[in-house]
């Protein structure tokens, strides 16, 4: 079974609302791939129809080339963590994962060892219903890892996780991808997903907006921009667009500049006597890069926040 998602062409209407638009992408073996999108994108229906849960009114979505809903053993071929609370609260952690992997024909010993990889040996016979967010998130990665298998989905992972969990979750979806796993991951937090995505599938109002990967929409995002620092930033403004910038206040002492090189930002700065601290070359975050290509595609959008400075 070949290890990867395929989703082409992609509808599904829920009454009059049409929560998923002819989409198509493909998640591949050996990296992580990041699904992100506003509110009301149509990210959670989209998972929902690979793993079988809802029928799409046109289109196909293929886990290793089959629908899931055709697997005899879906465990062993697709890992999934779609609701952490999906879990009876009296059932003790151990046997909510036993009761998976007898309907699964896997072995008891597999419980254990899923345990020991998310750290939840010492919890292993305490009822769910006592967990914390933090670790019932960990109980349905285990769950998801139960079949060992080569395609995993994964929707807010790090959902209720302190830092050190964090580290651990990222650490752990990028040693999955590095054994020829494929891995989705659907989160909200961009600044998680810049360090652990390699590959973004961006999504608005149920249609592709990009399928790219992420070191290129970084690039593309900061867009040849410099980074300033100085101590009078308004004289500084006033000077740059003078010369021809597009000038943008990003913090109380600090600018980014576009249309002028590094070298002719500090000519001018320095032509006029204006201090400055910092000029380098303007990296986008994922998610400046993010908010860029999804501005309009919301279900829902705030007025911007004025800027008190």
């Amino acid at each position: 079974m070949d290890a990867d998602i395929k989703v082409r062409d992609l509808r599904k209407r829920y009454g009059s609302t049409l929560a998923v638009d002819g989409l198509s992408f493909t998640v591949p073996p050996g990296r992580v791939t990041g699904f992100v999108g506003p509110n009301g994108a149509g990210k959670s229906t989209t998972m929902r129809i690979v793993l079988g849960l809802d029928a799409p009114d046109e289109g196909t979505a293929l886990v290793g080339g089959r629908p899931y809903r055709s697997l005899r053993s879906p465990l062993r071929h697709v890992g999934a963590l779609l609701d952490a609370a999906a879990v009876h609260p009296p059932r003790r952690a151990a046997d909510h994962l036993l009761w998976m992997a007898q309907a699964s024909g896997l072995p008891r010993r597999r419980v254990d060892e899923v345990l020991g990889m998310v750290g939840l040996e010492s919890a292993a016979h305490r009822p769910a219903g006592g967990f914390s967010l933090g670790m019932r998130q960990r109980l349905g990665i285990a769950a998801a890892l139960l079949g060992d298998p080569p395609i995993l989905m994964f929707d807010e992972p790090v959902n209720g996780l302190d830092p050190d969990g964090i580290r651990w979750i990222r650490e752990l979806l990028r040693s999955l991808a590095a054994q020829g796993r494929a891995v989705l991951v659907s989160s909200h937090l961009m600044g998680e997903l810049e360090d652990t995505a390699d590959h973004l599938v961006v999504i608005g109002r149920g249609r592709l907006v990009t399928e790219t990967g992420v070191g290129t929409l970084l690039a593309a995002a900061s867009g040849g921009r410099v980074a300033l620092r100085t101590s009078h930033r308004s004289e500084a403004m006033t000077v740059l667009a003078t010369a021809g910038a597009t000038v943008t206040a990003t913090g109380r002492e600090t600018v980014t500049v576009a249309g002028l090189p590094t070298e002719r930002v500090i000519a001018l700065l320095t032509e006029h006597g204006l201090p400055f601290s910092e000029v380098a070359a303007h990296r986008a975050s994922l998610e400046e890069a993010y908010m860029e290509l999804t501005r309009g595609a919301g279900e829902f959008t705030a007025a911007p926040v004025r800027d008190a400075s």
